[in-house]
């Protein structure tokens, strides 16, 4: 490990995989090279690593990567339903998966994964020991579900369309949301995530939901002053207590995943030569090859 604080981007590889294929794939341009490898959101992904690479200015990069089958997840064990109604991947995405590993490879970016876990997990994680260490620490991801991370050295960029995104700080997060980041899975708690199969309370939605947090602080005080709710809402609580803290459960983020981050592997620094061998291969043409060096 080096010693001395540095700026760390860590990017969600799903969050950014995916947005990248459907981007593309909205518009009909499943990209493909002469031999017909699928490589549409290769090609969207590292366009949009060096997007944020160019906007954060990191010394160290690293992806985080969900690396295992929805059935092992630890959070399948705790509740079967969990991410039930998640469909397969499209044909055209699936070999991208370990394409797009290749190219962070040749960038000798880190792909941070480990059974059982999910993307946000590792990410969690790392982040954590990171920010420990003193290090300022930003994400990149599409997940709101993220926002609990933020810290004073720790940012979120939530991706949105057009190649935008949300800045999150502590300060900025209570001024959009009216929430602190220890307030976010609480908040997710009531209001479930149909996404995600995540139950929470039924007749609960996210205005209700962020107010009581907002109004008891957290989810235990909330419980304990039900009295002071209105009788609807109290007897909503009251039914479904155990299914509002299995959802607490489900939505936190894990920051204890038996892994870390090898800082001295991580440091945005990379083989121009190595790094367009690659873009050749895979025949990502002129815009992106200009942009390496």
């Amino acid at each position: 490990m080096v010693s001395q604080t540095g700026r760390i981007l860590l990017i969600d590889g799903m969050s950014f995989l995916f947005r990248a294929f459907y981007a593309s794939a909205w518009a009909g341009g499943y990209r493909q090279t002469s031999s017909g490898v699928y490589t549409n959101a290769v090609y969207g992904f590292t366009k949009m690593m060096l997007d944020y690479a160019d906007l954060v200015r990191p010394t160290h990069l690293a992806v985080g990567w969900d690396v295992t089958s929805r059935e092992s997840l630890v959070r399948c064990q705790w509740y079967e339903g969990y991410k039930a109604n998640r469909q397969p991947p499209p044909d055209e995405l699936i070999p991208q998966f370990d394409l797009v590993k290749e190219v962070t490879e040749a960038f000798s970016v880190p792909n941070l994964g480990c059974p059982g876990y999910e993307g946000d997990d590792i990410l969690g994680t790392v982040s954590t020991q990171l920010a420990e260490q003193g290090h300022e620490v930003v994400i990149a991801t599409g997940d709101y579900d993220s926002l609990q991370l933020v810290s004073e050295q720790i940012s979120v960029k939530i991706l949105k369309n057009g190649g935008k995104h949300e800045h999150y700080t502590p300060q900025s997060l209570l001024a959009s949301r009216g929430i602190s980041p220890e307030q976010v899975v609480d908040v997710k708690a009531l209001m479930g995530d149909p996404s995600d199969c995540i139950p929470g309370c039924p007749g609960i939605g996210e205005k209700t939901a962020t107010r009581l947090i907002a109004e008891h602080s957290d989810l235990d005080n909330l419980y304990r002053n039900l009295g002071a709710c209105t009788p609807k809402v109290r007897s909503r609580l009251e039914e479904h207590r155990d299914q509002v803290y299995l959802s607490r459960k489900l939505a936190t983020i894990i920051r204890d995943v038996p892994i870390g981050l090898d800082l001295e592997s991580a440091k945005w620094e990379y083989d121009v030569n190595l790094v367009k061998q690659k873009m050749e291969q895979l025949e990502f043409g002129r815009s992106l090859l200009k942009r390496i060096g």
